[in-house]
């Protein structure tokens, strides 16, 4: 049996165990508090938690804080509980993406899932994930991709994460075939490669377009920032021409405020280091 709860992968207690209809279609189990809150949110689970799967179940979570979002003032079932809509984790924002990926993960991935937001930065999105065997080393773990990496990870029995990392600009190519019940990841490096053993024969597709569909997402990406950069710039004449010599002698704050923001304009590169100097120099001379 397994000793973590399959949604929040806290160690199951001998009263959660105790429940006796806290048990997902795939095998993993729900600790009491997110049984309530999975009952709370749908009334049947009561009877039919045992046909439906982790990712049914996440999806119904997600369905949830989407439902509250645009109606913070209603709740979606009447009775004597009420759900509370917590501010979304980074691990809850990834898992959502896992959800929305329809990527099918075991409960024995729970482990590597709860670590990704100790690997993922802040702003970094999933654009695949498959649960699966690193051929090199027998390890297994997950295999992921983002805009801008492929990696796998194993969360090692006694704590710590095993991860192995290919930056996109170094993979030449992503290949994968499919067998009966099974599929290989093949990720081709400079001089080298990467093959994984994926549990579900399907799950290579994903990854087949993530160089073409990283390129799109940073392209977007590109076109949003210069986007917010045109308009920032746009307030370069009022803080440079304007306000750095209007700005009336004595009035310290006034003057501390320019300097920081000359300090944020030399850090995006908008200003260079003599004209921020040179605009530092005049706003001291007004002290």
């Amino acid at each position: 049996m397994n000793t973590i709860c399959a949604l929040c992968g806290t160690p199951l207690t001998e009263k959660d165990l105790s429940v006796g209809k806290n048990k997902l279609a795939d095998g993993g189990y729900l600790c009491a508090g997110c049984l309530t809150k999975a009952i709370n949110i749908n009334r049947d689970l009561i009877n039919t938690l045992d046909q439906f799967y982790f990712a049914e179940i996440t999806g119904m979570f997600l369905k949830s804080k989407i439902e509250g979002s645009q109606n913070p003032g209603g709740s979606q079932y009447t009775g004597s509980s009420h759900y509370e809509y917590d501010a979304p984790t980074r691990l809850d924002q990834i898992k959502d993406q896992i959800v929305a990926l329809n990527a099918r993960l075991s409960v024995l991935a729970n482990e590597e899932v709860n670590a990704l937001d100790t690997v993922l930065d802040q702003n970094e999105n999933l654009l695949a994930i498959a649960e699966c065997i690193y051929l090199q080393n027998k390890r297994e773990g997950i295999v992921f991709a983002t805009p801008r990496r492929v990696v796998f990870i194993d969360k090692k029995i006694l704590g710590g994460v095993v991860r192995n990392e290919f930056p996109l600009h170094e993979i030449v190519s992503i290949e994968h075939t499919e067998n009966l019940l099974y599929s290989i990841l093949k990720i081709n490096i400079k001089g080298a490669s990467a093959e994984f053993k994926l549990h579900n024969k399907s799950d290579g597709r994903a990854f087949s377009d993530v160089q073409s569909r990283s390129m799109a997402y940073i392209e977007n990406k590109f076109r949003q920032d210069s986007t917010s950069l045109q308009a920032f710039t746009q307030t370069i004449p009022d803080l440079v021409q304007e306000n750095v010599y209007s700005t009336d002698k004595g009035d310290s704050g006034a003057i501390l405020e320019q300097l920081e923001k000359l300090g944020k304009l030399r850090e995006r590169g908008i200003l260079t280091d003599e004209e921020f100097a040179e605009q530092k120099k005049k706003l001291l001379d007004k002290l």
